[in-house]
C-alpha cells in the first residue's frame, strides 16, 4: 500500500482519493451508490426549492 500511495505523487491529475484493497472499493462502490440512489429519490423535493424568476 504504501508503495502505492507514493506512486500517486506521479499520476495526472493526482487522485482525491485513494481506494486501496479490492474489497474496500467494491464496498466504498456500494455506499456510494446507495447514496446516489437516495439522492435521486429526492429530485422533485430539491426542484421544488428552486428559486423561480
Amino acid at each position: 500500500m504504501a508503495i502505492r500511495i507514493i506512486e500517486s505523487v506521479d499520476i495526472t491529475p493526482a487522485p482525491l482519493r485513494m481506494v486501496l484493497g479490492s474489497q474496500a472499493l467494491a464496498s466504498t462502490i456500494s455506499t456510494l451508490e446507495n447514496r446516489l440512489a437516495d439522492f435521486r429519490t429526492q429530485t422533485e423535493l430539491a426542484a421544488s426549492t428552486d428559486y423561480k424568476k
